[in-house]
């Protein structure tokens, strides 16, 4: 592990890549009552990493691509979540069943709070937004609402006395083709309990650990713990005691990144793909929003690029051109 100095008082840390990171699945808690449904996903999600990963190899002349596969579970916003080792073997056979490795498991609720770190709200000071032409500052600023938009929203029509309603004006999006699509992203709430992120926020905060670019004062941030290897006594088994679960009882003591996988690839990677159901096609869409709005540390991407330019590959400058998704419909 190295450090590059960019300042005297700050030094980023470089780490291995992989070239494309697969996210084979979204969890919730409802789709553990369709086990059939589950396998049937996940044997139509191991065709596409299969093919995804030869179309791969076969951009890098034949070489053999480093890809890694990673899994998220909502432990954020779901109750009832069986706990880890059974959740777990639930995932992992369906995706053995499917000839499917899965190297990396995440907790969703790690997007949001990593330890000490409040890692959502770190990627939230980050964001810039930068009001198109034409705006006239009567919109709360993104830190203030817990909105960002990608436009210009349609003005609200003033109310006089007497007087009939203005003309409406459309809401218009910043680099349109022709037409606009509009989107107006909620990126927290706050009540009395506290502030809860959004699931596109957290979604996007995903990402970008997935694209390795999120730094803590220069130190990398969600690097993954390995499984506990399971050491029989020397006697063997003892059907008398139980054997030693792999991981913790709760979903709160469990990593915020798991490495299931001992010889996987890197986690964070060059450019994800992410085969999803297409359900998640709308939040995907406020993802790209916020990551094209966060500015990470400059030199955590230049670091990236330089890094991959030494294998030949040319990074898109854009955060949102190296995310790629597959939608799956209902099988």
């Amino acid at each position: 592990m190295t450090y590059e100095e960019t300042s005297a008082k700050q030094r980023t840390e470089r780490f291995g890549m992989s070239h494309l990171s697969i996210e084979v699945g979204h969890l919730y808690a409802d789709d553990l009552a369709r086990p059939d449904t589950l396998k049937a996903e996940m044997a139509s999600t191991a065709a596409w990493v299969h093919g995804t990963t030869e179309a791969l190899s076969k951009r890098l002349g034949g070489r053999r691509p480093r890809v890694s596969t990673c899994y998220l579970v909502d432990d954020y916003s779901q109750q009832g979540m069986p706990p880890p080792e059974e959740l777990i073997a639930v995932i992992t056979e369906a995706a053995a069943d499917a000839g499917l490795r899965i190297d990396y498991l995440a907790r969703e609720s790690a997007c949001a709070t990593m330890g000490p770190l409040q890692l959502a709200g770190l990627v939230a000071d980050r964001i810039v937004f930068e009001p198109p032409p034409g705006a006239n500052g009567s919109r709360p600023s993104v830190a203030r609402s817990g909105w960002l938009c990608n436009g210009v929203p349609s003005p609200k029509p003033k109310g006089v006395a007497m007087v009939g309603p203005g003309e409406w004006k459309p809401p218009s999006q910043n680099a349109k083709r022709d037409h606009s699509v509009f989107l107006d992203v909620e990126l927290w709430s706050d009540s009395a309990e506290g502030r809860r992120w959004s699931c596109p926020m957290l979604a996007a905060v995903w990402q970008l650990l997935r694209l390795g670019v999120l730094r803590n004062q220069g130190r990398r941030i969600g690097v993954p713990e390995a499984v506990e290897a399971v050491v029989p006594d020397e006697h063997g088994h003892d059907p008398d005691r139980p054997a030693r679960a792999r991981f913790p009882e709760t979903w709160e003591a469990m990593p915020p990144i798991l490495q299931l996988e001992p010889t996987a690839f890197p986690f964070p990677a060059y450019r994800t793909v992410s085969i999803l159901s297409v359900n998640y096609l709308e939040v995907e869409h406020a993802v790209r929003v916020i990551c094209g709005s966060v500015r990470p540390e400059a030199s955590a991407v230049e670091i990236i690029r330089k890094s991959a330019e030494r294998e030949g590959l040319v990074l898109p400058a854009e955060i949102t051109d190296r995310l790629s998704y597959i939608f799956q419909g209902p099988l």
